[in-house]
Formats: structure tokens, C-alpha cells, sequence
């Protein structure tokens, strides 16, 4: 059985711009949604913005991926929602986060742990997204 056979999660990695600049209390909003809807879904994954951009994993099932990665591309909030990376995966990176963020000091330090996992192997697109926006974001924290 080779691995896309027996992998049951779908991973992705999307970046886009807000169509208007979020300040904190709009970001805590869209986490809390966030994470509320995730967990309904059994998806996990990891939220960072720095107030312009998004950049976003999201990690579960094909189908609630599909379905989530739908409802944010047609969200009014996002503009030019763009995919850096899609896989399957036979196992989670963020497990045990319906949605991490950098927001949140307690897990600031247990999230760049994990991103740095994930960008280990990420292609050099993705490690530099995720470095362009942790720099903004690691200076706010």
C-alpha cells in the first residue's frame, strides 16, 4: 500500500490579503470562529496574520478541508486567497489545535515549534511566506 493510500488527512496552506486591515479585536473574532467551526469539522491547524495578510494551515478530513478551504475562498474578508501547498498526509502537524495562533502567548512558543516541522520539509515558497510573516508577527509579540 503505498503512502497516498493510506493517508487520511488533507493539509493545506493558503495565504491572501484582508480586504481591510484587521485590528486585534476583528483577529480574536475571527479565531474564536475559527475554532469554534474547526472543531465541529475535526480540523486543525495554525492562524497567523500580522493585520494585511493571512496565512493559514488547515489540516483534516479531504472532505471538511474541501469544504472549509471553500466557505474562507468565498469569504468577503479575503482577497487574492492564493494555494501554496495541498497534500495528503497520513498524519497531523497541529494535532490538538482546532486553530493555533501567534495571538495567543501561551502558545506562541509551542507554535513555532510545530511550524518549524512543517517547514522543514515545506518547499522554499512556503518557508518564505511563513518567515516573511513571522517576522512581523514575532515583533508585535
Amino acid at each position: 500500500m503505498t503512502e497516498q493510500q493510506d493517508a487520511r488527512f488533507r493539509r493545506i496552506v493558503y495565504s491572501s490579503i484582508a480586504t481591510a486591515r484587521t485590528d486585534d479585536d476583528t483577529q480574536i473574532e475571527i479565531l474564536r470562529q475559527s475554532r469554534a467551526n474547526n472543531g465541529l469539522n475535526g480540523i486543525s491547524g495554525v492562524l497567523l496574520s500580522d493585520g494585511r495578510r493571512f496565512l493559514q494551515v488547515l489540516e483534516g478530513t479531504p472532505e471538511a478541508i474541501t469544504h472549509v478551504f471553500g466557505r474562507i475562498s468565498a469569504d468577503p474578508r479575503h482577497a487574492e486567497v492564493k494555494t501554496l501547498h495541498d497534500e495528503l498526509d497520513t498524519r497531523r502537524i497541529f494535532s490538538g489545535w482546532t486553530m493555533a495562533s501567534m495571538s495567543d502567548n501561551r502558545q506562541t512558543e509551542a507554535v513555532r515549534e510545530r511550524l518549524q516541522v512543517l517547514l522543514r520539509s515545506a518547499p522554499d515558497e512556503i518557508r518564505e511566506e511563513f518567515e516573511d510573516v513571522l517576522r512581523t508577527v514575532g515583533s508585535a509579540t
